[in-house]
C-alpha cells in the first residue's frame, strides 16, 4: 500500500514538473504556441509578466516569424507628426500676455495598427519632454523588430543633430540610444539594405548647404562607416531600396546654388564596388520634391516605384541600372486628398516596400498608406470627445484585390483618424511585427 502511494505522489509530481514546464499547463506546445501568437501585439508587455517561460518566447525572434508564418502578425503604420498644440489658457494681464513667446512645434512617433485601425503615441527617448527632434527620419529594422530615428534638428536650438534612436518593438517599446553619424544632417534620403545596412546620403548641414557625403550604418556591429561622397549636392532627395537589391539609391535632391530645383538623375551606390554611378532622366518634375511622395514595390518580381502626382499615381519601372518611366495604370486620387502635400509608405512582407506575389493570402494583404495634409492646426479639444473627432479626412489605403479571374483591381479605403493624429507626417514607414 505503501508502495503504491509513492508511485502516484512520484507520478502526480512528475505530471506538475511537466505542465510547469508547458506553455499553458494541460495543453500541448503547439496548440499553446497557436493560441499564444494570435495576441494582438498591444497586450505583449502584459503577457512577459505571467511567467518566466512566457516572457523568453515572447523576447524570441522565433515568436513573431511564427506570427507571420501564420498570419497573425500585424502591420504597424510608423509616422513622424507634430504633436497636437494644447488649447493655451487666457493669459490673466497684459503683462503675461507680452511675455509669453512662441515655442517651436514639438514632434511625436505617432504608429497606425493597418491590422486593427487603432492609433496610438509613443514616448520618445528624452526622458524629460517625451519628443522626438523634429524632421528626423524613421527607418525599420524589420528582422530586429526595430525602428530607427535618424537626425532632424534639435526642438530647442533647430540645428540638425547627429542623432540616432533604436525603439524595440519586441522589447516592449523600449529606447535605446545608438552611435550618432558623422554628419548631422536633415532633409536626407535613408534606406536599409538587407537586414542590417542603414544608408544615408545627401541632404543639409546647420548652414542650409546641400550635402554630398553619404554613411552607411551597420546594425549587428553599431558603427558607422563613411563612404565616398556622392558627385552631385542633394538636398531633399528620396532613398530607394529594393528587395533582393544590395544597391542604395538616391533619387532628385537639389544643391545649395539651384534650391528648389530638383535634378532629373538620381545616384547609385553599389557595396561591391564601393563607387556611385549616376542615373539620367529618373525624376522629370523638376519643381516636385520626391520626399513622401514616392514609395517602391514589387509585383509579379518586377521591381517598381510608384509616384502620387495630382490626380493619379504614377508606376516607374525598375532594370538593372535604369529606371524608366512607364505610366503602367492610373489610379484616380480621392477628392479629399490634398495633392499638393503627400505622405506615402508600402505596406508588404518585405522590407521598405509591399512585394505582391503569387499566395492569394499575401495578395491580399498588400496596401500603400496615403496621408495628406488636412488643413486642420491639430488642435486639442477640451471637450471630452476631441481626440475622437475625425479631422484627418486625407488619410487612405490603397489596396489591390486579385480577381478570382485574373487580373486585379484597385480601391481606396479611408482611415478613420482621431484629431489627434490628424497633423501632417513628416517621415513614414512601415514594420510587419
Amino acid at each position: 500500500m505503501g508502495q503504491a502511494e509513492s508511485s502516484t505522489e512520484d507520478y502526480d509530481k512528475q505530471q506538475q514538473q511537466h505542465q510547469q514546464k508547458q506553455l499553458i499547463p494541460g495543453l500541448p506546445d503547439e496548440i499553446a504556441m497557436d493560441c499564444l501568437v494570435r495576441v494582438p501585439h498591444q497586450f505583449h508587455s502584459n503577457m512577459k509578466l505571467v511567467c518566466r517561460s512566457w516572457r523568453t518566447l515572447i523576447t524570441h525572434p522565433s515568436f513573431y516569424k511564427e506570427r507571420r508564418r501564420s498570419g497573425t502578425a500585424e502591420q504597424m503604420v510608423c509616422l513622424i507628426q507634430p504633436l497636437p498644440i494644447p488649447i493655451p489658457s487666457p493669459p490673466q494681464n497684459e503683462t503675461e500676455s507680452s511675455k509669453k513667446t512662441p515655442s517651436p512645434r514639438q514632434y511625436g512617433l505617432s504608429i497606425y495598427n493597418a491590422s486593427h485601425q487603432t492609433w496610438h503615441r509613443i514616448m520618445g527617448p528624452n526622458a524629460n519632454t517625451g519628443h522626438i527632434p523634429m524632421f528626423c527620419q524613421c527607418v525599420p529594422l524589420p528582422a530586429f523588430g526595430k525602428l530607427m530615428l535618424l537626425g532632424g534638428w534639435d526642438p530647442k536650438s533647430l540645428e540638425p543633430v547627429t542623432d540616432v534612436y533604436v525603439l524595440d518593438f519586441i522589447g516592449g517599446f523600449k529606447w535605446k540610444r545608438a552611435a550618432s553619424m558623422s554628419v548631422a544632417r536633415s532633409f536626407f534620403a535613408c534606406g536599409v539594405v538587407g537586414d542590417s545596412m542603414v544608408y544615408v546620403a545627401g541632404g543639409h548641414d546647420n548652414q542650409k548647404n546641400a550635402l554630398q557625403s553619404a554613411e552607411v550604418y551597420d546594425v549587428n556591429a553599431d558603427e558607422w562607416r563613411v563612404l565616398p561622397p556622392m558627385a552631385e549636392e542633394r538636398d531633399e532627395c528620396q532613398g530607394l531600396t529594393w528587395e533582393g537589391d544590395s544597391r542604395f539609391w538616391v533619387l532628385s535632391g537639389y544643391s545649395t546654388e539651384a534650391q528648389g530645383l530638383f535634378r532629373s538623375d538620381a545616384e547609385c551606390y553599389d557595396p561591391k564596388t564601393g563607387s556611385w554611378s549616376i542615373i539620367e532622366g529618373v525624376w522629370p518634375f523638376p519643381n516636385v520634391s520626391p520626399k513622401g511622395l514616392t514609395t517602391t514595390i514589387t509585383i509579379s518580381n518586377q521591381n517598381q516605384l510608384w509616384c502620387f502626382l495630382g490626380g493619379q499615381q504614377i508606376k516607374e519601372s525598375r532594370d538593372n541600372n535604369e529606371i524608366l518611366w512607364n505610366v503602367l495604370k492610373s489610379v484616380q486620387l480621392p477628392d479629399d486628398i490634398n495633392v499638393t502635400s503627400l505622405c506615402v509608405t508600402a505596406i508588404g512582407q518585405g522590407q521598405n516596400q509591399c512585394c505582391i506575389n503569387n499566395h492569394p493570402q499575401q495578395q491580399q494583404q498588400q496596401r500603400i498608406f496615403v496621408m495628406s495634409s488636412s488643413g486642420g492646426r491639430g488642435v486639442l479639444s477640451s471637450s471630452n470627445c476631441g481626440e475622437c473627432e475625425c479631422e484627418g479626412k486625407g488619410t487612405y489605403m490603397l489596396e489591390r484585390e486579385i480577381k478570382s479571374k485574373g487580373g486585379s483591381i484597385y480601391k481606396w479605403n479611408h482611415v478613420h483618424t482621431p484629431v489627434a493624429f490628424a497633423s501632417f507626417p513628416y517621415s513614414a514607414s512601415y514594420i510587419f511585427i
